[in-house]
Formats: C-alpha cells, structure tokens, sequence
C-alpha cells in the first residue's frame, strides 16, 4: 500500500500529469525542506508549483534506484535529469503516508 501511492505519484511526475500526481497527496500535504522548513502548504499551492515545473521541463524525468520503507513512512533517493542540461540531481525524499496519501513530505538537498 505504501509503495503503490509513492509509486504512482514518481510515474505521473514522469509523465507530467497534474492530475493524477495530485491524486496521490492529501488536501492539507505539507512539503519541507528537511529538517523543518516549510516550502508548500495545501493542494492549491503544490498544483501550482508542480504545473510550472512540468511545463518549464517537459523532459524532465527522476529516476528512484533505492527505496526503504520504514513504518509509515517511504524514503527515495532520486536522480532527476532534464532540468539542468546534462545534470544529474541527487535528491532524498522522505513521504510520510496515510490512508494510501501522501500527507507530508521531506527533501533532503545535498551540498
């Protein structure tokens, strides 16, 4: 059940569909940067910044090569290409699930 919903957002973040990428947060998601600073609070204001985000990188696409589950919790170290020409960026992504939603999430950046 974890899997499935981090599964399904990573998918409709690579195909840029708003929708169903929205479809997979609760209407109140939070979104940090790790440990604690609030980037994006409620739907409205994600759906914004991740429909500018598609349309300024249609070619954008992130990759997961390890995922851990942890209690309700799911952890991503991603690499996502096409943003930066011929850049890879390293993220860690910490989705915090329920009720197969993802209700917060974490981004640890690297230096």
């Amino acid at each position: 059940m974890r899997e499935s919903v981090v599964q399904r957002q990573l998918q409709a973040y690579n195909d840029k569909n708003i929708d169903l990428f929205m479809g997979c947060y609760s209407e109140d998601v939070k979104i940090y940067d790790f440990p604690n600073t609030l980037t994006i609070e409620g739907q409205e204001a994600m759906r914004e910044r991740y429909h500018k985000l598609f349309e300024s990188y249609p070619n954008m696409l992130a990759t997961v090569d390890k995922r851990i589950f942890h209690g309700k919790y799911v952890i991503d170290h991603e690499e996502i290409t096409g943003r930066l020409e011929g850049a890879i960026i390293e993220a860690v992504a910490m989705y915090e699930i329920k009720d197969d939603l993802i209700t917060k999430v974490w981004f640890l950046k690297g230096d």
